[in-house]
């Protein structure tokens, strides 16, 4: 039983399959936290362009 959990853990130290899959989730992970900060400014700004545009119309 041992040696079949040594085998074990040193081809699951050596398996680099999953490691692309959890480097996309974090890159995934700041896209969103990035949209998310940009999105909170520009959606006042964009409220502020509307604003300014209606009432300038007569």
């Amino acid at each position: 039983m041992l040696q079949f959990t040594q085998r074990l853990m040193r081809r699951l130290i050596r398996d680099e399959k999953g490691l692309a899959a959890v480097e996309y989730a974090v890159l995934g992970g700041f896209v969103v936290a990035a949209i998310a900060a940009v999105g909170a400014s520009f959606t006042t700004e964009l409220q502020a362009a509307f604003t300014n545009l209606f009432a300038s119309i007569p």
